[in-house]
């Protein structure tokens, strides 16, 4: 199981690192999700993500809700191909703001 780490590439954009499931969403980013909405847009990297579960999936998904509750314009970049393919069987692909310049691997 490797690390979730997240660093901030500028004052709207941030890099994910690493796994992206169930043993990191809740020890990462689930308690720093309020705080990351807090701008009026963000742009999420995912590029550097190395396996993601339904739960990375699901914790995007909420993401997207509480950024549009607090009126924050929400990005997805560089979804891994995992990630898609399993937006696309639970059928929430079209809920995802992923970028028209995201580039498949």
């Amino acid at each position: 199981m490797s690390e979730l780490t997240l660093e901030t590439l500028k004052s709207s954009a941030i890099q994910f690192t690493g796994d992206l499931t169930r043993h990191t969403v809740m020890a990462s980013v689930l308690k720093k999700m309020p705080s990351l909405t807090q701008s009026a847009s963000l742009t999420l990297d995912l590029s550097k993500v190395s396996k993601v579960d339904t739960a990375g999936l699901a914790w995007l998904l909420m993401m997207v809700e509480t950024a549009l509750k607090r009126n924050c314009q929400l990005q997805l970049d560089n979804l891994p191909d995992d990630l898609l393919k399993l937006a696309a069987l639970s059928g929430v692909t079209e809920f995802l703001p992923v970028s028209v310049s995201n580039d498949s691997k």
